[in-house]
């Protein structure tokens, strides 16, 4: 059996090197990309223990998303609370009849759980950013967190379209900062699914995984695609009327 070679004799070959190294092996690319658990001992761990990493550049994703998203759902927890002590006031996402959030933060659709959604996002946020920071300084997450970044992800896009779809039906409006937590939303959760699978978290082949991983950012930009296509057919008319 050939030497496994280490990672400072991979990042010192050449491309070609690497490349032949590789060959059409799809599971060496990805072990080689995240590190997943083969060392010693890992067989004796149970399969949710099992753990891999990603590249840092996933790292520095889940943080800057993270921070944009927090800043987006403080403004909403301070704009609910300046409207429940004044119901009058005027509020910095108030932008013009489009645009607007004052109409989404006291209502039943705002407080899903019984507290505001914004309260929910930070949570969220502040858990995506420590996960980034542990991506960040090398670790290798196991399998149960790798579960629980996929499941939350998948809760935050099935969010954002349904929050879409009561912002088009129920309120006829925009709330500017439910967008920026949106467009966090999206690259998170497809560059999380890619690296999960990656990882052998999901139970695709690595053939599979390996094409999932590849597209990430083709599936970031067709959930894009689809909330700016589904705003421009829904709100078309008023958009024409703001912009014309």
């Amino acid at each position: 059996m050939s030497r496994m070679p280490t990672d400072a004799e991979i990042d010192e070959m050449s491309e070609a090197e690497l490349e032949a190294y590789l060959g059409s092996s799809p599971g060496r690319e990805l072990d080689r990309r995240t590190r997943r658990d083969h060392d010693e001992g890992s067989a004796d761990r149970p399969a949710w223990m099992r753990r891999s990493e990603a590249e840092r550049s996933f790292g520095w994703l889940l943080v800057v998303c993270a921070l944009i998203g927090l800043v987006a759902c403080w403004e909403l927890i301070s704009s609910q609370i300046r409207l429940l002590r004044n119901p009058d006031a005027a509020l910095v996402c108030d932008v013009n009849p489009l645009v607007s959030c004052g109409d989404s933060l006291n209502v039943w659709q705002g407080n899903l759980l019984g507290v505001p959604n914004s309260f929910i996002g930070a949570i969220a946020f502040g858990a995506l950013a420590a996960i980034g920071a542990a991506l960040l300084s090398g670790a290798r997450l196991p399998r149960w967190m790798w579960w629980g970044l996929s499941a939350g992800s998948l809760g935050g896009i099935a969010f954002v379209i349904w929050f879409l779809a009561v912002s088009i039906m129920t309120f006829g409006k925009l709330c500017p900062f439910c967008l920026v937590i949106w467009s966090v939303t999206i690259p998170v959760a497809a560059h999380s699914w890619a690296w999960a699978a990656a990882g052998g978290h999901l139970g695709l082949r690595d053939n599979l995984a390996l094409d999932l991983l590849k597209a990430r950012w083709w599936i970031m930009a067709a959930m894009y695609l689809a909330v700016v296509l589904t705003i421009i057919i829904a709100f078309g008319g008023q958009l024409a009327r703001l912009f014309g």
